[in-house]
């Protein structure tokens, strides 16, 4: 079965253990996901069955929304609640609008450290493995996106937390923005709480809990998120075996996210997969999920 798995991943449940209990109910075939949720958060997680498993960076690429409760005051190892406090100041001189103003600067492009507790590897071996060694791990910056952070609840003065709800896009660590935000007010902050409310246009409304049988989402639906064109069956035929297709012949390219340059998804009588502007009204095949 090709096809997607929304999962409503609870705390304290481990993105691989979610995995294991999909492929439980499939009988041992392949299932993959579209990049972790950590254990310490809640939300949306997508995984992938079958050939599905090729298509994980496309849902990767995604934008991604998540509401973030920030506590203010300390610092933690982890940069967030599940962490030992490495640094305690408090928040009494917390400088609100110094806060509030700093939030605007995050919108668009910026460089991101990732947190030590993470998957990021570093020569080959996740950057977690090596901080739990005793190694003190270089986190080196990388640009990430942050399309919109909006307030949801105004700063709590008595218990010194914002919550935050942030679009942003792929390889943003939610907790390096929890510990920027601390170094920029001087108090020191980390995540309190956190649940990814959507990925794309899958959103957490539509997910399986971990006690439902799972209800499996079709890949046309990963489709809306893209440029996407309907082909014939002769070019689906031709596309399925390595070669490009000439789309001039098409008048109807449907709208999506468009979060990939040159990247356009196929489809015919089934999802077909994804293919990239070869010039001269041509797309070429990157990724299938069907075999002729």
């Amino acid at each position: 079965m090709n096809a997607l798995v929304l999962i409503n991943k609870p705390v304290d449940i481990r993105s691989t253990q979610c995995v294991a209990m999909v492929r439980k109910q499939l009988y041992g075939e392949k299932v993959g996901h579209s990049g972790t949720l950590d254990s310490t958060a809640s939300g949306l997680l997508i995984l992938l069955t079958g050939k599905a498993t090729r298509l994980s960076d496309y849902i990767m690429s995604l934008p991604k929304i998540y509401r973030a409760v920030i506590q203010f005051g300390a610092e933690t190892d982890t940069c967030d609640y599940s962490g030992e406090i490495i640094e305690s100041k408090g928040f009494a001189n917390l400088d609100l609008k110094k806060l509030l103003d700093s939030l605007y600067k995050f919108s668009g492009w910026r460089l991101q450290s990732p947190p030590p507790i993470s998957a990021v590897k570093i020569d080959g071996k996740p950057a977690y493995k090596l901080a739990r060694s005793g190694q003190n791990p270089e986190m080196k910056a990388r640009p990430v996106f942050f399309r919109e952070i909006n307030i949801i609840s105004p700063y709590n003065c008595e218990s010194g937390t914002l919550e935050l709800e942030i679009s942003c896009g792929r390889g943003t660590y939610i907790r390096s923005l929890a510990h920027d935000l601390g170094q920029i007010t001087g108090c020191g902050a980390y995540i309190k709480s956190l649940v990814r409310i959507s990925t794309g246009n899958f959103t957490l409304n539509q997910a399986n809990t971990l006690d439902d049988k799972f209800i499996f989402t079709p890949l046309t639906e990963l489709a809306k998120n893209y440029n996407s064109i309907y082909i014939s069956e002769r070019d689906s035929k031709s596309f399925l075996n390595g070669m490009s297709i000439l789309i001039r012949n098409y008048e109807k390219i449907s709208s999506g996210l468009a979060v990939l340059n040159n990247i356009i998804c196929v489809e015919g009588d089934s999802f077909i997969g994804f293919g990239s502007y070869a010039g001269y009204d041509y797309i070429r095949p990157l990724v299938t999920v069907l075999k002729e």
